[in-house]
């Protein structure tokens, strides 16, 4: 929880300053974390209006997005 609003703190700042918010995400457990705790982080400021975001898959494997460790997937 203290990760997505981290997150959407520096999104505020980034879509406020920019006009934009880039997110890179590697794989492993970090992606199901930020899916199941940033909803609640967002409601919680308006301001970060993810419509206003770019999130990038920053993963090191080359598998199909079928593949159980697909970070797409």
């Amino acid at each position: 929880a203290a990760l997505a609003r981290s997150v959407v703190e520096a999104a505020t700042e980034a879509v406020a300053s920019s006009g934009r918010f880039t997110l890179g995400l590697s794989g492993g457990s970090l992606v199901a974390m930020l899916a199941r705790e940033l909803p609640p982080a967002l409601r919680e400021a308006p301001g970060a209006d993810p419509s206003r975001w770019l999130v990038a898959f920053c993963d090191e494997r080359l598998v199909p997005l079928e593949h159980p460790e697909s970070t797409g997937g």
